[in-house]
């Protein structure tokens, strides 16, 4: 299972979540699974069944004065049964002074005691974020992905097949480059992918024949970009005699990435076929029906009216 360390979350600058230790130093390599975080209102009364193990706990202005505000035995009870639950981390907002007895306790057991300049707002709302974001489910796909007129376009099939190929024509197009080869993606939110490229193979496309070359170098950063929203795959295939192809367009297929279905569009190579031309066409058709223009269920509607007799040119 995925997870990051509560060392990373203190090293990380990227969100400002201003955090230093300050006890439970050699818990700092316990590891965070869980993108949720609790607040410890109500545990800290005495309800304990509502503590959520594996998430980070948050002190902020009410918990720390409601701590302070009991008499020390019972707030070393408390502090003390918090320890023996599986907490990931506590984390202290707005640069509060921590109590002695919690900064003991968690020393004592090894759970990281963290604090933060942030308000308690603000870094739920850091943190959330960046939890989500190293927490996402994830996966690699073999392909490239493009950004065709703002659509994300995945392009799969079999090695050597011209995936590449047909992404350095849409290159030459004015579309832009996301990755090449290797694809990451993760899922955000509900139904959201997003791909990005390795950072070892940024910008590089890999031509057989000619070698890897860097498309921002060799066309501008206006070529290329960081990451995308996976919208629409096209998948390369074989021509084959024997196969029947999809004429029409009614049929809608599905390719299916991280639990989530996504539109399919599958080219059969041959001869004398303009591949690039194809995947951009297939782009533009995804746009219009993503208006609610869908060209094939209309001609289909205007021949069954045909057959009753009803149809109006």
């Amino acid at each position: 299972m995925k997870g990051i360390t509560v060392q990373e979350l203190i090293n990380d600058i990227v969100y400002g979540l201003e955090l230093e230790a300050i006890a439970g130093f050699k818990g700092l390599s316990r590891k965070i699974y869980n993108p949720r975080i609790q607040k410890l209102g109500l545990v800290i009364t005495g309800h304990m069944v509502y503590l959520h193990p594996h998430r980070v706990q948050i002190f902020g202005n009410s918990e720390i004065t409601y701590l302070n505000s009991l008499p020390e035995e019972e707030k070393k009870h408390i502090v003390s049964v918090l320890c023996t639950h599986d907490v990931v981390c506590f984390v202290v907002t707005r640069n509060l002074l921590v109590p002695e007895p919690l900064i003991a306790e968690a020393e004592d057991k090894g759970v990281p005691l963290l604090r933060s300049k942030l308000v308690t707002s603000v870094f739920i709302e850091r943190v959330t974020r960046l939890l989500e974001e190293k927490l996402a489910p994830s996966t690699t796909v073999h392909g490239v992905l493009m950004d065709i007129m703002g659509v994300g376009v995945l392009i799969v099939g079999r090695p050597g097949i011209g995936k590449s190929e047909s992404a350095l024509e849409l290159i030459t197009r004015g579309h832009r480059l996301v990755v090449d080869d290797v694809v990451n993606i993760k899922k955000k939110g509900a139904v959201d992918l997003i791909g990005e490229a390795p950072v070892m193979i940024k910008n590089l496309l890999e031509i057989r024949g000619i070698g890897i070359v860097d498309i921002a170098h060799l066309f501008g950063v206006s070529a290329v970009r960081d990451t995308k929203k996976v919208n629409l795959v096209v998948e390369l295939v074989d021509w084959n005699e024997k196969m029947e192809y999809e004429r029409v367009g009614l049929k809608e297929e599905r390719y299916r990435i991280l639990g989530i279905d996504l539109p399919l569009v599958k080219i059969p190579l041959s001869s004398g076929r303009n591949t690039a031309a194809i995947i951009e066409l297939a782009s533009r058709n995804h746009v219009l029906k993503q208006q609610g223009i869908f060209t094939a269920a209309e001609l289909e509607d205007k021949i069954l009216k045909s057959m009753e007799g009803k149809f109006k040119p």
